[in-house]
């Protein structure tokens, strides 16, 4: 199986690998379905991005609304085809010299769950970053939107997926064989050294397409008698280990492997997603405590909380009162007091009071009215 593993460096720099796939299931105008069908001509490139937002980019889950015209072009170099990407592509500046400075890469979010078919590895695509928000997370360059945690922190997320038909358009048709997609080689003595000095750990290096070479820490000496807990079920992974091991039940989800690099003694935590095979493989109980809350999907609208009899109230039809200051231009997520989602609702702005729009099933907190 074909994959694309995100490698991360005391969280500063992110290397990608990578295998290249001829992955072009969609007809060409499918693909372009969600996307502009044109652009203006470039005007600067990756390099030259992250340079003019270095502030925000170099700083903590930090990010910056783009209100001018900045178009760039890149090619996808990783997309979400083997789940170990959630809404995110990485782009790679076009005819980049492996280990130049020119030679950059920056994710993308969008905010749906199957990109692939879209973008496949190898597309070339124009963004104008122009009414988008550029930033880092988990300092990671990164262009999308921002967005509220469930803990009530501002973040910058996935954009839209209607903001790709407007700012994300794909030029030509995708190639596999596309220079872009030649990782850069960091399996020699002189590339550990490279890693292992921190001062390379820094945007521009951040995300990297890059081929590595080393030991998988966990299958080696004691610790490969020594069976890993899975996070979730509690339960022990088979013996002997593997690298990614699909019958775990839940042992291989959350079971982080170790890439001792060789040459060196830095090394890369590697961690495995969800795939669809192992997923069959769990109960309803086990596949239940993997999903995400239910509003994970909506938390880029603002939020409130409401007292009991205003929530009683949406949910038998009334609509309570309310007049904070607050947009009345999209749905608001409303909260409990105990932090229960409740739905979505419409602030009547012009009369004062909440009207609901979609609510949940509060008994058991999964399904939709």
């Amino acid at each position: 199986m074909n994959r694309i593993l995100s490698l991360a460096l005391a969280g500063a720099l992110s290397l990608s690998l990578g295998s290249c796939m001829d992955h072009n299931e969609v007809p060409d105008n499918a693909r372009a379905l969600i996307t502009a069908q044109q652009l203006p001509a470039a005007n600067t490139d990756i390099l030259q991005v992250k340079e003019k937002y270095s502030a925000p980019i170099s700083g903590n889950n930090t990010f910056e609304e783009v209100k001018e015209d900045v178009i760039f072009e890149g090619v996808v170099v990783a997309n979400d085809i083997s789940g170990n990407l959630y809404q995110t592509l990485v782009l790679r500046d076009i005819k980049s010299t492996p280990g130049a400075p020119d030679d950059q890469c920056i994710t993308v979010g969008v905010k749906t769950s199957t990109l692939f078919p879209h973008f496949a590895l190898g597309q070339r695509v124009r963004i104008n970053l122009n009414g988008l928000y550029i930033g880092n997370y988990s300092r990671t360059p990164k262009i999308g939107r921002p967005y509220y945690t469930s803990a009530g922190n501002l973040r910058l997320g996935p954009m839209l997926l209607e903001d790709v038909s407007t700012h994300i358009a794909l030029v030509g048709t995708p190639n596999p064989k596309a220079p872009e997609l030649t990782p850069r080689d960091l399996t020699t003595a002189a590339a550990a050294s490279w890693l292992e000095n921190k001062s390379n750990r820094n945007y521009l290096n951040c995300p990297l397409l890059a081929t590595v070479s080393g030991k998988i820490k966990e299958v080696q000496g004691a610790e490969a008698n020594t069976p890993a807990k899975g996070a979730l079920s509690g339960k022990l992974e088979p013996l002997p280990k593997i690298f990614a091991p699909k019958a775990l039940y839940d042992a291989g989800f959350g079971v982080d492997r170790t890439l001792l690099l060789d040459n060196s003694t830095a090394g890369f935590t590697i961690r495995e997603s969800h795939t669809l095979e192992a997923l069959a493989e769990l109960n309803e109980t086990e596949r239940d405590a993997l999903l995400l809350p239910c509003d994970v999907l909506v938390r880029h609208f603002p939020k409130i909380e409401l007292n009991d009899r205003a929530v009683t109230m949406l949910k038998c039809g009334q609509r309570p009162q309310f007049t904070e200051d607050i947009s009345a231009d999209q749905p608001i997520r409303v909260y409990d007091r105990s932090g229960t989602f409740i739905g979505l609702v419409e602030y009547q702005k012009e009369i004062g009071r909440l009207k609901a729009l979609r609510l949940m099933n509060t008994d058991n907190g999964k399904r939709l009215q």
